[in-house]
């Protein structure tokens, strides 16, 4: 009698066990398959953007942060990072510029929740010309960015309007400058890049930024006479995509 009802017994637990097994791999299965549907947090559409690196000492800013001269009406917005005129430590401000500009690309599409197909447009003069190339060399492929640079320190001397173009200042360096080594290797945008400088036709005669100078002293000088208007200069040289992503124009 104890030896059947324990039998018994045993059998009841096994079952109801088995049961409990059953609802709990239901209802794990159907969490398994709710959560993905709760973490796809659809992207907003949101308006053109453009974030705007300007040169030491805020070079370009009061053109690059109006946005009567920005394409699409893009709401242009400052990066910052130390260009005053104490801030002399050239590797040091490109290396913030860049963790700054990162951030904000983050923020637009992950803390903002912004599609990636969002309207991005990346300009930078000089000094932050380094930064804003460095981010686009880097930033993974699947945006929706344009790329706009005034007096690219290593910038290639391939691709150019120029005939026997020198290319930036980086390049010429003897030891690794600011923002790297060397010019740009000529595939090295992820995203369409216009890339602008003054050549010995100027008003002011060739940027030693962007134009084979050989000195980093010429970032502590001024080297003017572009407009940053980016939307003027996107209408006459044209948005990408370009092959291998670089328009690489001097100017005039």
């Amino acid at each position: 009698m104890t030896t059947r009802f324990s039998s018994r017994r045993r059998r009841w637990f096994t079952a109801a066990a088995a049961a409990v097994a059953c609802v709990a791999t239901v209802l794990t299965s159907g969490a398994a398959q709710a959560a993905p549907a709760k973490q796809a947090k659809a992207a907003k559409a949101c308006a053109p953007v453009m974030f705007v690196v300007p040169g030491w000492q805020d070079g370009g800013a009061e053109k690059l942060l109006n946005r009567s001269f920005s394409p699409q009406g893009a709401d242009p917005v400052r990066i910052p990072y130390p260009n005053a005129i104490t801030d002399i430590n050239l590797y040091h401000n490109v290396d913030v510029g860049v963790a700054n500009l990162r951030k904000a690309l983050y923020d637009l599409y992950v803390t903002h929740g912004c599609g990636l197909d969002t309207k991005v447009y990346i300009a930078g003069f000089s000094l932050g010309a380094l930064v804003a190339g460095t981010v686009l060399e880097t930033e993974p492929a699947g945006r929706n960015i344009q790329g706009i640079l005034f007096a690219d320190g290593r910038r290639q001397p391939v691709d150019s309007n120029v005939q026997g173009d020198p290319g930036g200042l980086v390049g010429h360096l003897p030891v690794p400058g600011p923002g790297g080594a060397g010019f740009r290797a000529h595939d090295a945008f992820k995203y369409p890049t216009l890339s602008l400088c003054n050549g010995p036709n100027s008003p002011g005669g060739a940027d030693l930024i962007c134009y084979g100078g050989t000195n980093l002293d010429s970032y502590f000088a001024s080297h003017p006479f572009y407009t940053f208007e980016v939307a003027r200069e996107l209408n006459a040289h044209g948005e990408g995509p370009y092959p291998n992503n670089l328009r690489n124009r001097v100017i005039p």
